[in-house]
C-alpha cells in the first residue's frame, strides 16, 4: 500500500513538473497566439482584445494555476481557433493509442521470434539479427518512414501514402491507411528489443539452472525455453512497455510525415500556434498516459518477478 502510494504521489509530482516546464516555455516564447491568428494588418488594439478575449495577458503563473486547477475539474476550454480542447483531443487521441499498439504488437510478432531464432552467437542468424538492430536504431524514424512510402506506395502501390480513414467509415480502409505508420514505428522497437532480449536470454542460458539442463541432457532449444526464457520475461515485459510510452510520447515525426490526424502532430499545431493551453493538456495527458503505463508495469514485476517484491 505504501508502494502504491509513493507510485501515485511521483506520477502526481512528475506531472505538475512537466506540465509546468511546457507551460512556461510556451508563454515566454518569442511571439504568441495573436499574432499567429490575426493578419498583419490588424492593429495592436485587436492584438490586445484578442489576448483579453482568451485570457492570455495576466500573470503567467496565475494562468498556469487556472489551467492546472481547470485541468483537474475536465474543463479544457478551447483551443486558440475556438475549437473544443476535450473534443479534439479525443478524435486525435484515439489515432495515436491505435497507432502504438499496432506498432508494439508489430514489433513483438516481430523480434521475440528473432531473438529465439538468432540466440546462439556466430551464426548467420545471429549476424543477420544484429545487423538488423544496428540499422533501425541507426536511421532516423522519418528516413525509415520515407523508404517505406516510396517501397510500398510508390513502386507497389499496395498502401497510401499518407492519410487516415476512420474504422467506422471503412475497416478495411483504416487498417491500409495505419499499415505503414505502424510498421514504421515497429521496426524502431522491434530493433531496439530484439538487441536488448536476445542479450538476456544469451545470459540467462548461462546461469547454473540453464547449465544443469543441459548437463542432464536437455537440448539447446529445451535449455532456451525452459531455463532462459522465463527469466528472460522481465526484462520483455519492460521492454514492451518502454516500447508502448515511447511511441504514445513520441509520434509526432511519424504522424507528420503520414498526415495522420494524432496527438503527436496536434502538439506540433499547437507549438507553432503558440497554443499554452492545447499544448499543456497534451503534455499533461502523455506525461499520465506514460506514468499509468509504467505504474501498470510495475504492478506486473511484482507479480510475477520475486525479486521484485522482496525489493519493494
Amino acid at each position: 500500500m505504501r508502494h502504491l502510494s509513493l507510485r501515485i504521489l511521483s506520477i502526481l509530482l512528475t506531472l505538475t513538473i512537466v506540465s509546468f516546464i511546457v507551460f512556461i516555455l510556451q508563454a515566454n516564447a518569442l511571439g504568441d497566439s495573436a499574432s499567429y491568428i490575426l493578419s498583419e494588418e490588424a492593429g495592436g488594439a485587436a492584438a490586445d482584445a484578442y489576448r483579453a478575449s482568451i485570457s492570455s495577458d495576466g500573470p503567467v503563473m496565475v494562468r498556469y494555476i487556472e489551467f492546472l486547477l481547470s485541468f483537474i475539474s475536465g474543463k479544457w476550454g478551447n483551443t486558440v481557433s475556438g475549437q473544443s480542447i476535450r473534443e479534439i483531443i479525443g478524435y486525435r487521441y484515439g489515432v495515436t493509442i491505435s497507432l502504438s499498439v499496432l506498432s508494439v504488437l508489430s514489433a513483438i510478432a516481430i523480434s521475440i521470434p528473432v531473438s529465439l531464432i538468432s540466440v546462439r552467437t556466430g551464426t548467420i542468424a545471429d549476424k543477420a539479427a544484429s545487423s538488423f538492430s544496428v540499422l533501425f536504431l541507426s536511421i532516423p524514424s522519418f528516413l525509415t518512414a520515407f523508404f517505406l512510402i516510396l517501397v510500398f506506395s510508390m513502386i507497389l502501390g499496395l498502401f497510401p501514402p499518407a492519410g487516415y480513414i476512420q474504422p467506422s467509415v471503412s475497416l478495411t480502409g483504416w487498417a491500409r491507411s495505419v499499415f505503414l505508420p505502424s510498421f514504421s514505428l515497429s521496426l524502431l522497437h522491434a530493433a531496439l528489443i530484439t538487441r536488448i532480449f536476445r542479450k538476456a536470454l544469451r545470459e540467462n542460458m548461462l546461469k547454473p539452472y540453464s547449465v544443469s539442463l543441459a548437463a542432464a541432457g536437455a537440448s539447446e532449444a529445451q535449455v532456451l525455453m525452459k531455463g532462459a526464457l522465463k527469466p528472460s520475461l522481465p526484462v520483455l515485459y519492460t521492454l514492451i512497455a518502454s516500447s508502448l510510452a515511447s511511441s504514445l510520447a513520441g509520434s509526432a515525426v511519424t504522424e507528420s510525415v503520414f498526415a495522420l490526424p494524432g496527438i503527436g502532430s496536434l502538439l506540433v499545431t499547437a507549438a507553432l500556434s503558440r497554443d499554452a493551453v492545447l499544448s499543456g493538456t497534451i503534455v499533461m495527458l502523455t506525461a499520465l498516459s506514460v506514468s499509468v503505463i509504467y505504474a501498470v508495469l510495475e504492478v506486473v514485476l511484482l507479480i510475477i518477478d520475486p525479486r521484485s517484491r522482496r525489493e519493494s
